[in-house]
């Protein structure tokens, strides 16, 4: 499976803003990873998602080229203490991701008998020792995150992706984690004019994406949950869906496990 994508063919383009990829996604699904709840406005948030994360993933590909700061294999520091919160649509990606591609881990998370690296089963997603931390996150793994083909937006938007000033102009600084560059660049904040004179290029704007994501479901738009409390809601609201659609509930994939690739920020 391609990283960071679904198994799908894309019709759209993330810049066509969250509403109309939403409309253009209803009933007109073609991802395996929602064939089983066909037809209904949560495939078409799902895959109205999948299309905003394919953008990024392009707008972040072109920075990359051009600008002199990567990841280290293996680094996952940024994850190390940190649990997203997250919008209904992130949920729900996750939530089918895992369904499809790693649905013994789903149904222990939606019938409480999860167990996180170094957790205890039972509760929200198992009670862990660093409550802080994703209880998606495996520390003993150089992978790190174990669902990297369903992660949530911001951990594909940290490290390679910009913000905007008060001017409303764009803005990077780099992560405090990655290593110097021989090229000189510093971990100082660049203006957008800076990037573009200094690399040719500027990142995604994190508050644009996630304008397109919540987009796609305005009505729950203000409410975020921490994702060890999203996530199981999200893995039963797809569960009742595939009940009713009449669809196999349990897909036959190839991969049910996959490993996840060295961590990139993106």
């Amino acid at each position: 499976m391609v990283e960071g994508k679904f198994s799908s063919l894309r019709g759209s383009c993330a810049s066509n803003g969250g509403r109309a990829i939403l409309a253009n996604r209803i009933g007109g699904g073609n991802m395996r990873e929602t064939d089983s709840i066909n037809g209904t406005r949560v495939q078409a948030i799902i895959e109205g998602l999948d299309v905003v994360y394919t953008g990024l993933a392009a707008a972040q590909s072109a920075w990359k080229a051009e600008g002199p700061w990567g990841c280290p294999d293996g680094c996952g520091r940024c994850c190390v203490g940190f649990e997203p919160d997250v919008i209904e649509s992130e949920a729900l990606y996750l939530g089918a991701w895992m369904l499809y591609h790693q649905r013994e881990r789903a149904d222990a998370i939606l019938e409480r008998r999860f167990i996180p690296v170094g957790g205890e089963v039972g509760g929200d997603l198992g009670a862990e020792p660093d409550a802080a931390t994703c209880v998606l996150f495996d520390p003993l793994s150089p992978y790190h995150c174990t669902v990297y083909g369903g992660r949530c937006l911001i951990c594909r938007l940290f490290g390679y992706s910009g913000d905007r000033g008060k001017d409303g102009d764009a803005r990077f600084k780099p992560c405090k984690f990655l290593p110097a560059d021989e090229s000189g660049a510093t971990r100082r904040q660049y203006s957008g004019d800076e990037l573009s004179a200094i690399f040719g290029a500027v990142p995604p704007v994190m508050s644009d994406i996630m304008a397109q994501a919540l987009a796609l479901t305005p009505d729950s738009a203000e409410e975020r949950l921490p994702l060890r409390e999203a996530l199981p809601r999200a893995i039963a609201k797809i569960r009742m869906l595939q009940r009713f659609s009449g669809m196999p509930t349990d897909p036959e994939t190839p991969e049910p496990n996959p490993s996840s690739p060295m961590p990139r920020a993106s």
